[in-house]
């Protein structure tokens, strides 16, 4: 009696539960263990594979082999998951990485693998007044370090690096000693640099370039032989034996990932492009043409970027703009006459000059005055020396440079002044106060920058050098 009493509770209990769920929603219960799914637990599911574990990253493809999941890097990427960027071309003009994230080391193992067909490019360069510079010059690699308070010290490889090949430099600093290493061979070393220090933690390094003010003035104190931006492929740049993750510098535009592209072509005197319409195509120097720039240019002004003039042979690489009525500049690319304000005065006996002001006035020769020094003057001995026979001479005037074969002036006129005048014995008249302005400059092989030009604003009797 009392089991069957027991179990007609039970059924009771049972039904009833079993009526409210019914009643209440359309749930279903059903706990199953894994791998099977399903509101019944009724279907088998798969296991994840070994490639949705892997979490390969920067869009690398996954592929299972040998019972592992291999993730397929894309060019320039590295690492387990690909999660590193590891090479880089630096493709445009005046593009470089900026790495931040630095310390100060006692000492310091750098290397690196280079691929370049260039002569010259910065390649790292740290600190500002006290420097850590690896460049190349001419082909070679150049390391220059200058500890600030004592006198700069530089290195050259006895290799040339730049035939389009990867080679690996290896810069290792120790004691008081820095050594250059190319592709494992022996090493040239600088010793005796007390105090070095071969990163610098509170300055960024620069790869491959460096920003215009960092430039000029590195290049102004000749902590760099050579102003060019470099052109080619860095890849596997070890700090320590820590691979660094390009993902995290900032990456100026121009600098494109991976070294792939341009690894299939070899561009003589040019810059391999890896992006053109039909795959990488050398971008070729002045005075070279070719596929491969390897041709000498019978006449540079083939390609010419004369805007609104004519190009004129100065040599069998180089050219001049000769501008039509209405345009000047570099390249005649800059509308209106050029602005000269001494065309009004006549100097009969002495020399048109621009005052500080702009004005034209004339500088009449001894014996002559007036205001186009066409009147006689009586004779007056002439004084002793003294300092203010010394005086700066204003002048308003595009200023040039040359680099190498090109011709480069800045886009506005510039006004300086330019000592000249007798000073007693033992002084010359010379510079008593500069000033420095940053200016935009236009060159004849269609380039542009801005650099930071010295120039005189006082001239006086000043011991001479």
């Amino acid at each position: 009696l009392s089991l069957s009493l027991s179990l007609s509770l039970s059924l009771s209990l049972s039904l009833s539960l079993s009526l409210s769920l019914s009643l209440l929603s359309p749930l279903f219960l059903s706990l199953s263990p894994s791998p099977q799914s399903g509101q019944l637990c009724e279907v088998p599911s798969s296991p994840r594979s070994l490639c949705d574990l892997a979490d390969c990253q920067n869009d690398a493809p996954c592929v299972e082999r040998a019972g592992r999941a291999l993730c397929q890097c894309l060019p320039g990427f590295g690492g387990p998951r690909c999660e590193k960027l590891v090479s880089v071309n630096f493709v445009d003009r005046d593009s470089y990485l900026l790495l931040s994230d630095l310390k100060n080391w006692p000492q310091a193992n750098i290397t690196l693998q280079v691929s370049t067909a260039e002569d010259n490019g910065i390649l790292l360069y740290n600190g500002d007044n006290d420097h850590i510079a690896v460049e190349l010059f001419q082909g070679h690699v150049k390391v220059s370090y200058d500890p600030g308070s004592l006198p700069g010290h530089a290195i050259y490889s006895t290799e040339t690096i730049n035939d389009g090949q990867f080679h690996t430099v290896e810069l290792v600093t120790i004691d008081q000693m820095v050594n250059l290493s190319i592709d494992g061979g022996l090493p040239t070393t600088m010793d005796s640099l007390r105090g070095v220090r071969p990163l610098n933690g509170e300055a960024p390094l620069y790869v491959g370039g460096m920003p215009v003010d960092v430039h000029s003035a590195a290049f102004r104190l000749w902590q760099i032989q050579n102003g060019s931006s470099f052109h080619g492929c860095i890849q596997n740049l070890y700090i320590n034996n820590e691979l660094q993750d390009f993902t995290k510098t900032q990456m100026k535009p121009g600098v494109v990932p991976g070294c792939e592209p341009c690894r299939k072509i070899y561009c003589l005197h040019g810059i391999c492009q890896p992006d053109g319409a039909q795959g990488p195509v050398c971008h070729c120097q002045p005075g070279w043409n070719g596929p491969h720039c390897d041709q000498p240019a019978t006449n540079p002004c083939q390609g010419s970027k004369c805007v609104h003039g004519k190009c004129i042979p100065l040599d069998l690489q180089s050219y001049r703009c000769e501008c039509v009525e209405g345009y000047r500049g570099a390249l005649c690319n800059q509308q209106g006459e050029l602005f000269n304000p001494c065309r009004s005065h006549n100097c009969k006996h002495g020399r048109c000059q621009i005052s500080d002001t702009g004005a034209a006035y004339c500088h009449c020769e001894a014996g002559y005055t007036g205001e186009l020094c066409d009147a006689d003057q009586e004779v007056i001995q002439p004084k002793p020396t003294t300092e203010s026979e010394c005086r700066g001479e204003p002048v308003r005037d595009f200023y040039q440079v040359q680099r190498g074969y090109t011709i480069c002036q800045t886009t506005r006129m510039v006004s300086w002044v330019e000592c000249s005048g007798a000073c007693d014995t033992g002084a010359c008249c010379a510079s008593q106060r500069m000033k420095r302005r940053k200016y935009t400059f236009e060159c004849s092989d269609g380039t542009s920058f801005s650099e930071e030009v010295e120039k005189t604003i006082k001239c006086g009797c000043v011991g001479c050098m």
